[in-house]
């Protein structure tokens, strides 16, 4: 026996993986070493190819130069309601959303660096900012208000884009981007928490001095800081984590048993109180916020699972949820239909209905694949399949929301 615990253990590979584990920097001196002594060993090559190996540099690292100066920018462009003379109410729903996504997506096309893929998406929002320029300004039109909640949610697929590059029809991609959203929105708060603590410190030190700066601090700093959130969020995700998620699968497997009780007991609770969502708009609208969180959760738990062969006890949740989100989103397209035979036609019904039928499809396709998963334990491809190639789907409404209904309903 040797002093070399890689040497002496070549045929035992727990017991590698152990001593890797427990000392990395001792294994990888005795890795050399033991490459030294048995060159030709394929043990020997695939450790050091495990541990040394750099993947091929698919994008470049964006400065901090460039961050602040993007920072910058955008806060200039947020704040043009207050530098020239433009009507705040008209111009911060319309292009708040757009110039906070369009930053985001700035940034990765100067990661990636791809100049086909920063020419349709330059393209596109040129286009977007052109239609919410000559979009009427009605705050009592429901066509427009739902224009004005969908168009950022399509510009968020050229975020999508940006981020694929020209990898955007790649399931494993999209997926990728699935699980950035989900570190980006974690970072973002963790942003925002530190963001919190450093805005009471100010205005506490402030005052004791009798300076007042609290509605000056509110109007640009704390604006300026939700905006940037999610700028600052890519970038640690980004340069930081290496777009490694690590947060959000943690988070949602931890939370999916919890929210399964919480909306099992709400269940129970409804029926025991005889709320119905048929005659109580409010709570139609608590059971489609509902439905929606659950899907997001689900969908971030089936992303952050491990490409491994068989059945976890997380699936078991998983599926459980996603069995009584349909019975949640059923109960709801009940009460939208029985709303559409009682009170006729509007925008917002038809929005709610397409939504609501768009992520039933979605659902039972989960569920079906799911049941396919316990059955036979194949891994998690085909569900990331169902959720991947169904992006495009939602892609098309947010469109046709954003566009085509305030056209039919001529701004109305």
């Amino acid at each position: 026996m040797s002093e070399n615990v890689v040497l002496d253990n070549l045929d035992k590979p727990e017991r590698l993986e152990e001593a890797y584990r427990s000392s990395p920097d001792i294994f990888e001196a005795n890795l050399k070493e033991a490459l030294a002594i048995k060159s030709d060993s394929e043990t020997l090559r695939v450790w050091h190819a495990r541990i040394y190996y750099l993947p091929p540099k698919s994008s470049q690292k964006v400065s901090i130069l460039f961050l602040v100066l993007l920072c910058i920018v955008t806060g200039c462009l947020i704040k043009i309601p207050s530098i020239f003379p433009v009507d705040g109410n008209w111009f911060y729903p319309r292009f708040v959303p757009l110039i906070t996504i369009s930053a985001i997506i700035t940034y990765f096309l100067k990661s990636t660096g791809n100049k086909n893929i920063s020419r349709f998406v330059i393209t596109v929002i040129v286009a977007c900012i052109s239609y919410l320029l000559v979009l009427p300004y009605d705050s009592d039109s429901a066509s427009i208000t739902m224009a004005l909640i969908h168009l950022p949610l399509f510009v968020f697929s050229l975020l999508a884009i940006s981020f694929m590059s020209d990898q955007w029809d790649s399931v494993e991609s999209r997926i990728n981007f699935v699980r950035y959203v989900g570190e980006m929105g974690i970072y973002s708060v963790l942003v925002l928490l530190g963001g919190m603590v450093l805005t009471a410190l100010t205005l506490g030190l402030f005052s004791l001095i009798d300076l007042h700066i609290n509605r000056w601090y509110m109007e640009n700093i704390v604006v300026l800081g939700i905006v940037f959130s999610p700028v600052v969020a890519t970038y640690l995700f980004d340069s930081i984590q290496n777009r490694q998620s690590k947060f959000a699968p943690i988070l949602s497997n931890v939370f999916s048993p919890l929210f399964l009780i919480m909306v099992l007991a709400y269940l129970v609770a409804t029926i025991y109180q005889g709320k119905s969502p048929f005659t109580d708009r409010d709570f139609l609208i608590t059971f489609n916020g509902l439905f929606l969180v659950i899907l997001t959760l689900t969908i971030f738990s089936i992303c952050g699972k491990k490409k491994t062969v068989g059945v976890e006890a997380s699936d078991y949740i998983n599926i459980c949820l996603v069995g009584t989100t349909l019975v949640v989103n059923l109960v709801a397209l009940s009460a939208i239909l029985y709303r559409w035979a009682e009170h006729g036609t509007t925008v917002n019904r038809i929005v709610v209905t397409g939504a609501n039928i768009l992520i039933f499809v979605h659902l039972a396709l989960l569920l079906f694949q799911y049941i396919g998963h316990l059955r036979d334990g194949r891994g998690v491809s085909n569900l990331e399949s169902i959720i991947a190639k169904y992006l495009p789907i939602y892609t098309t409404w947010f469109l046709i929301v954003s566009v085509v209904l305030p056209l039919i309903f001529q701004f109305k």
